[in-house]
């Protein structure tokens, strides 16, 4: 119940930051993921969303429409796609990165480095053993990487748990 909380709560702050931006706190983690990180497939983009498939090519689509996002062929693989923030997507990004900040500095506030990497250590291990039950009851649900956290490069300003 304490991670729902901690969730819900989460999510409420950052709509609150957003919503005058015109978008979702869905679309805000979506923006900073690339942000943080290269161009990625839609697989890749929703493995670090911890989101399916079509719920994140709708969002790609719906940032892509607003001018934020452009959708390419990646030169290695014939057949994938590779998404990248347009110049309109990076200078929202910019702003983001202000709110991301703030909301860090705050959630943090009172913990040291030490138990901020704890946090994020002990919950990577907790949504690893979920994962396992998971895999378990639903043959077919694959089993996210274990250190899915640090499959996005970190940006100093944009770090989380």
């Amino acid at each position: 119940m304490l991670i729902v909380a901690a969730r819900r709560s989460i999510r409420q702050l950052i709509a609150a930051k957003v919503v005058p931006l015109d978008l979702t706190p869905h679309h805000y983690w979506m923006l900073l993921i690339l942000f943080k990180g290269a161009p990625m497939s839609l697989g890749e983009l929703a493995r670090a969303m911890w989101m399916d498939n079509p719920t994140v090519s709708r969002m790609v689509q719906q940032m892509g429409l607003r001018g934020f996002l452009t959708v390419g062929p990646d030169p290695t693989h014939g057949r994938r796609i590779r998404i990248r923030l347009t110049s309109d997507g990076l200078a929202l990004c910019e702003k983001l990165l202000k709110i991301s900040a703030d909301f860090q500095d705050n959630a943090q506030k009172g913990m040291t480095s030490e138990e901020v990497a704890t946090l994020r250590e002990v919950l990577c291990k907790y949504i690893r053993n979920l994962d396992v039950m998971v895999a378990n009851e639903l043959p077919g649900v694959p089993i996210r990487p274990q250190h899915h956290h640090e499959a996005v490069p970190e940006h100093p300003k944009a770090s989380g748990i």
